[in-house]
């Protein structure tokens, strides 16, 4: 039985990355860049106002000084400074005309009315600064600069950003193929009547949910009997794909068929049994490029495996880097008389600062255990008792 960091470890290194796909930015939200992108021209590509008000130039500038203007000047209009011109009216995002170098704001201003057809206007501001109130031409971005590395999450931020480098066509990791197989005699459908000592299925459908987060919708999902005829059938039609994930059978059990029949069906096992609560029982293993979990029956240990095991497969398959936790200090006492690395359900308390909060629950196949939770905290296998204040480590659901 090894640790949970060395089951980790193993898992990330085991993963293939996945292919590049062509991907257009409408469909790209959720999906993993991989492709550096690079600044297409200057950002701004021109001089900006940052705000509406009257540009002028600098040198020579005077709070006494009365200025005139004839044109107004909008975001998406391009003029060139007349000659004799004194001032223009400006719009927030405009152009600032070349010879321009300052923006007054609007409310630093006082109309004086028209005299010989020029309207007429005077500053109440001793602010004369170059390039006050304006965006200068590069500050942001300069053209060719690298922006993007491969490897991170598209988010709107980051959509946003594509576009307006031009980007409507992004090289994004391929999705895995994945299929997933709820066993068991004792597992009946959500629509059935379940007989005393039958249970519904909820184990397929955590999976499903789970796998949501990465855009990952699974190509089928079965519900197969302790049969081993009929579970070797299913095993061997879901090794075609990327990812097999199968819940229940990997325990000690007469009728805990699963790592037999992926023994026999050619998938080498990396690791079985993890020191870890709940959850103890996964099974790890590879065919060729196709990887596979078992894990263990319990509605929480699929939760928990799925979240701290699997998604450090899917994350690594689509060229993402090693989730990294956060701390948050632990709000309550918790003892464990156990060696093994303890996930358990929390929830955010607002007191001076956010803590977190011990849900309690009953056992691993309590069927409420992670409702209302936000995610999970982490009690070392080291750490027999957690105090208040303590840092945690917690790993958010979403």
């Amino acid at each position: 039985m090894i640790s949970v960091q060395e089951a980790l470890r193993l898992v990330e290194s085991s993963a293939s990355e996945s292919s590049p796909e062509n991907t257009n930015l409408e469909n790209s939200l959720g999906k993993v860049l991989r492709e550096k992108i690079y600044a297409d021209r200057d950002y701004p590509p021109f001089h900006r106002a940052t705000m509406d008000g009257f540009a002028l130039k600098s040198e020579g500038f005077s709070e006494d000084r009365i200025y005139s203007y004839t044109r107004e000047l909008h975001a998406g209009e391009s003029f060139q400074l007349e000659s004799g011109e004194e001032a223009i009216r400006i719009m927030t995002g405009a152009p600032v005309p070349e010879g321009f170098d300052l923006v007054i704001k609007i409310e630093d201003s006082e109309d004086l009315g028209i005299s010989n057809g020029k309207k007429q206007v005077r500053f109440k501001t001793e602010k004369s600064s170059s390039f006050s109130n304006i965006a200068i031409k590069g500050e942001d971005l300069k053209i060719d600069q690298e922006i993007l590395n491969e490897g991170i999450l598209i988010s709107a931020p980051v959509l946003s950003l594509l576009s307006s480098l031009g980007k409507y066509s992004i090289q994004t990791s391929k999705l895995p193929r994945v299929r997933v197989i709820s066993t068991g005699n004792e597992i009946v459908g959500p629509g059935e009547i379940p007989k005393p000592w039958q249970i519904r299925d909820s184990n397929s459908y955590s999976i499903r949910s789970l796998l949501q987060k990465y855009g990952i919708t699974p190509l089928s999902v079965t519900r197969v009997g302790d049969d081993p005829i009929l579970l070797e059938k299913a095993v061997k039609e879901g090794l075609d794909s990327d990812l097999l994930i199968l819940s229940g059978g990997v325990s000690m059990g007469n009728l805990d068929l699963v790592p037999k029949i992926l023994e026999t069906s050619g998938v080498k096992e990396v690791f079985h049994k993890v020191k870890i609560k709940p959850g103890k029982p996964i099974w790890f293993g590879k065919k060729n490029e196709q990887a596979v979990f078992g894990l263990p029956g319990n509605p929480f240990s699929v939760q928990v495996c799925f979240r701290i095991f699997v998604e450090a497969y899917i994350r690594k398959f689509l060229g993402l880097s090693l989730e990294k936790p956060i701390y948050l200090p632990f709000a309550g006492e918790r003892k464990k008389k156990n060696k093994l690395t303890e996930f358990f359900p929390v929830s955010y308390e607002t007191k001076v600062q956010t803590f977190l909060s011990e849900k309690k629950f009953n056992g691993s196949g309590d069927i409420r255990a992670g409702i209302f939770s936000d995610g999970l905290g982490v009690q070392f296998s080291e750490t027999e008792n957690l105090h208040e204040g303590d840092l945690l480590e917690f790993y958010p659901w979403a």
